[in-house]
């Protein structure tokens, strides 16, 4: 059986830590089949062919794909047996930005140009599926566009499953008459699928982002802010515990030394490697969603701060979040203390959570 993931590749570590949980979930959905996993990546949609897989130049390859006619090579659209489009945000809407989900090029180019020409329309699977809007949205902006609204109904009448990892997505969806359920991010199931065990407790992990995350949507955020405030915070930390930061790109190593010129560092290219880096945090203050999450999955806690929601997609594993701009010097410390005293006992309460979370997965499924 082959499952063709619609993803990114060497882009983001959270979408690795989202997929191999959704790798874990259809191993156990598939008990008795052996499955072929493949991927696609979704910024350049020409990966979907086999042998183009090293082009990865976002601005050219899309014209190349569509000038080359699909008929000439293999394509992971075209050849596999499930296809899955693997989390991430796959609702936003920024009129003022002009900046729609509608004009995604993945929808584009593998949905529209291939999955809809197969002559056997095999199940297509939106998973983990999230919003990506202003901190303080209540969904009323997709509801009044006219190019999005749209676009939603038609994705989700097109998915024989969809599951959703933050209650904005379900509200949206709800408002325009589509019924699908909040189920914890697939990323906490990604230690499963690749066995890691829980290890000892060797450090405190922290995150920093300059704004508090990716966008800015228009908010208006202060830098300069948030930058004093971590750098109180961890300097009140790192007098008790041995603090390193978690950074998941080059920019974010920069701005970590910012903070501290000599500060512990983490880094790699291999998401295996920060899933066995998050295994030994004892808690985590982060920007990063998907850290905490793999913090979370390892029974600790851990508080994000964020100016979008994605960062609400916490509250679906017991945890919680702050938006950037609230995230003063005494509410940090107040969550460094609720960490560190376990955090209302979250090690129990998120094994709970993640059965239930599990269970409702495979119901889910039960469609395929």
């Amino acid at each position: 059986m082959k499952v063709t993931f619609i993803t990114t590749v060497n882009h983001n570590v959270g979408d690795d830590f989202v997929r191999a949980g959704l790798q874990y979930i259809l191993q156990q959905h598939f008990k008795n089949q052996k499955i072929e996993f493949q991927n696609i990546h979704k910024h350049s949609c020409i990966t979907s062919r086999y042998g183009f897989e090293w082009f990865r130049n976002e601005r050219y390859s899309k014209y190349v794909d569509k000038l080359l006619p699909l008929c000439i090579t293999r394509d992971r659209m075209f050849d596999a047996d499930l296809i899955v489009q693997s989390g991430a945000p796959v609702y936003w809407c920024h009129s003022e930005e002009n900046n729609h989900c509608a004009e995604a090029d993945w929808y584009r180019d593998l949905i529209v140009r291939r999955y809809l020409l197969r002559k056997e329309r095999i199940p297509f699977l939106n998973l983990a599926a999230g919003t990506c809007q202003r901190y303080d949205s209540d969904g009323s902006e997709f509801i009044k566009c006219m190019i999005d609204a749209p676009h939603i109904v038609k994705l989700f009448k097109l998915a024989k499953v969809t599951t959703l990892r933050d209650a904005l997505a379900q509200k949206v969806l709800k408002k325009l008459g589509c019924v699908a359920p909040v189920i914890p991010c697939s990323s906490i199931f990604a230690k499963d699928f690749h066995q890691l065990p829980d290890l000892a407790k060797e450090y405190v992990v922290l995150n920093y982002m300059s704004g508090g995350a990716h966008y800015r949507f228009g908010q208006k955020i202060d830098d300069a802010q948030w930058e004093n405030n971590f750098r109180a915070l961890y300097k009140n930390i790192a007098k008790h515990e041995r603090v390193v930061f978690s950074c998941h790109n080059q920019k974010e190593i920069d701005e970590a030394k910012k903070i501290d010129a000599s500060a512990e560092i983490f880094f790699s290219t291999d998401y295996i490697e920060y899933m066995k880096f998050y295994s030994k945090a004892k808690f985590g203050i982060l920007n990063r969603v998907h850290g905490a999450f793999l913090i979370a999955s390892f029974g600790k806690p851990a508080f994000v701060i964020g100016n979008d929601t994605r960062a609400k997609m916490t509250e679906e594993i017991g945890l919680t979040s702050c938006f950037v701009n609230d995230a003063t010097v005494d509410v940090l410390m107040e969550q460094y203390d609720f960490l560190q005293s376990g955090a209302d006992s979250f090690t129990e309460r998120f094994a709970e959570i993640k059965t239930t979370a599990f269970a409702d997965y495979m119901k889910a499924l039960s469609a395929v």
